[in-house]
């Protein structure tokens, strides 16, 4: 009897993992028809090739855009930095980013609905929608940040999700790295540093979990959202300028 329910466990998870390769190669598609049939850069996508194009140039990114632009979240910026240095033309690695994360998009609705509703119907018409969507189209053709913003922001409220359905330390550890990655697509995401404590308030309140789990999850969260933090500082351009040059601005204000 166990083995006949580990094997249609398989099957499922099997299903599962088809359905959703099925619905990443069709948004790629979409994706790269859309690109066919207008392959015009927006501004936005030429602006951002260009921080990119003179961020290798100079070598340094806290020259790059403190001392020309002002703050911008780099983890974009950086995966098509990293393409451009193993051989790739800017345009090509910004598009091929934007297809990978936006292309991925629709399948990250489609788990996230499923476990939501937990009616596959469903969770597949949110896939088509997510596939055929006009704007997550165009943003998946074009470099911009909005495509792998929107990917780790889908991946971090389902693990949120996740998280208060089920409470355990290494989910909201989990919840903690994510939240870094998006933070650095867009700062908007920081939101969600202040957000988690009420969400762990309320889990308190309700009797999900005690007070004691709720301090542990809280620290797992904070703590793994500071290391994974320092780690991508590491990645993109650590030294103690990129550090000293934001809190610099942050003092002025005070």
């Amino acid at each position: 009897m166990p083995d006949n329910i580990q094997t249609r466990q398989h099957r499922k998870y099997r299903a599962l993992l088809y359905i959703c390769l099925s619905i990443y190669l069709t948004a790629l598609l979409v994706r790269t028809c859309k690109i066919l049939l207008d392959p015009v850069l927006a501004r936005d996508a030429s602006l951002y090739l260009t921080w990119v194009r003179n961020w290798i140039s100079t070598g340094s990114y806290h020259y790059t855009f403190f001392d020309q632009v002002g703050l911008v979240p780099p983890l974009p910026l950086w995966f098509i930095k990293t393409l451009m240095l193993s051989g790739l033309d800017a345009e090509t690695a910004g598009r091929a980013i934007s297809m990978f994360f936006g292309s991925l998009t629709p399948v990250i609705g489609f788990i996230f609905t499923l476990r939501i509703c937990r009616n596959i119907r469903i969770a597949l018409l949110a896939a088509v929608l997510l596939v055929l969507h006009p704007d997550l189209v165009q943003y998946s053709g074009q470099p911009l940040r909005e495509n792998s913003y929107i990917f780790f922001d889908g991946i971090l409220l389902l693990l949120i999700v996740e998280a208060v359905r089920k409470s355990a330390v290494f989910k909201w550890a989990a919840c903690g790295i994510l939240l870094s990655l998006t933070a650095y697509c867009r700062f908007e995401a920081l939101e969600f540093t202040v957000i988690v404590p009420f969400i762990l308030a309320a889990l308190c309140y309700f009797r999900r979990i005690n007070l004691k789990e709720a301090v542990r999850n809280a620290a797992a969260f904070y703590l793994f959202f500071c290391l994974t933090h320092v780690l991508l500082l590491t990645c993109v351009d650590f030294d103690y300028e990129f550090i000293a040059r934001p809190l610099g601005h942050i003092a002025r204000i005070f």
